[in-house]
């Protein structure tokens, strides 16, 4: 009970505007926290990154998040978010069991820099006479190769308009082609599709995402969504470097490990700032390359992080990219 008493009166004694100033980070943090997917059509998965952003000079921490509908799935890309870097909070919503308009999300909550808990909101309006089987395009492992990789799913119409017909199709990126052909026609007047995505061999590596936007006669946008996961030729370890507390003017080094499955040449290593210096040693062709990442620290306090790119001789392969950061100070 005393204890209680006491944390009682510190947090009269703080005062109104000493509480707001705690929570001044989160704006920041959070530059979004509802997304309205729109019109979809039933069956659809529908998915979006919320970005957490740190801003502040230390980690935040997130403890938990529960989500407030059974069709709701979230992946937190990381519970730790150094100063100066930034992490995604991905919302999938499964629309097979719902119609009309759907309010959905989640209630992320914080541990530092203060405890705090915030709704990420999602909605969206679930048509009935438009269904996709399965509810997203998903390509699942790729690996690289010569032949194009394609999926397919069924799109259904059943809204009784015989005219009824898709006008255009737009992707986010370039890294999709899309196909929509027309089945058939029932005498139910149910109109079937089959909608193709085509990888394009400028997809880069890792967790790939993207959506199809198909523009319909009756003045609507369906968005269908596009995954998968693109495996590189190259892998470097670790994936991500954190140097720590580090000094000014101190230097700090570290290796790093780049792989393939079979021998290969490293024929550029670049860094996004010049504190950051990299080298190559083990030369000329290896199936593992030991790279040497070296740091010499800022004279500016704060958080520090760069880029390390690396670039290699295996035809069609994507540079492979480090993140490194560290805090610098006393």
């Amino acid at each position: 009970m005393r204890l209680r008493a006491f944390f009682l009166a510190l947090l009269a004694t703080a005062g109104p505007a000493a509480l707001a100033q705690s929570y001044d980070w989160l704006d920041a943090a959070l530059p979004e926290r509802a997304y309205d997917f729109g019109v979809v059509a039933r069956g659809s998965q529908l998915r979006h990154a919320f970005a957490v952003v740190n801003r502040t000079d230390q980690e935040i921490r997130i403890l938990e998040w529960r989500t407030k509908c059974g069709c709701t799935d979230v992946k937190v890309g990381a519970k730790v978010i150094p100063p100066g870097t930034q992490t995604t909070i991905e919302v999938t919503v499964d629309t097979t069991r719902f119609l009309g308009h759907k309010p959905s999300g989640l209630t992320l909550v914080f541990e530092s820099p203060s405890y705090v808990q915030v709704d990420l909101n999602t909605s969206c309006f679930i048509r009935g006479d438009i269904v996709t089987n399965p509810g997203q395009l998903d390509f699942g492992i790729v690996r690289r190769s010569d032949k194009p990789q394609t999926t397919a799913l069924t799109l259904a119409y059943a809204g009784g308009q015989p005219d009824w017909q898709v006008t255009k199709m737009n992707t986010l990126s370039d890294h999709i082609k899309a196909e929509l052909r027309e089945v058939d026609r029932t005498v139910g007047g149910q109109i079937n599709f089959t909608l193709t995505a085509t990888l394009q061999p400028s997809a880069p590596n890792g967790y790939f995402k993207d959506e199809i936007t198909l523009e319909t006669s009756d003045q609507q946008k369906i968005p269908i969504s596009v995954v998968a996961n693109i495996q590189s030729a190259v892998a470097l370890t670790p994936s991500i470097i954190n140097f720590g507390q580090v000094k000014p003017g101190e230097s700090v080094t570290k290796t790093v490990l780049v792989r393939s499955a079979q021998p290969f040449s490293i024929t550029g290593l670049t860094t996004s700032k010049t504190e950051l210096q990299s080298d190559d040693q083990s030369k000329g062709a290896q199936a593992v390359h030991q790279v040497k990442l070296t740091l010499k620290a800022p004279d500016q306090p704060g958080a520090f992080h760069s880029l390390m790119t690396v670039k290699t001789d295996i035809p069609d392969e994507p540079e492979a990219v480090l993140k490194t950061f560290a805090t610098v100070g006393p």
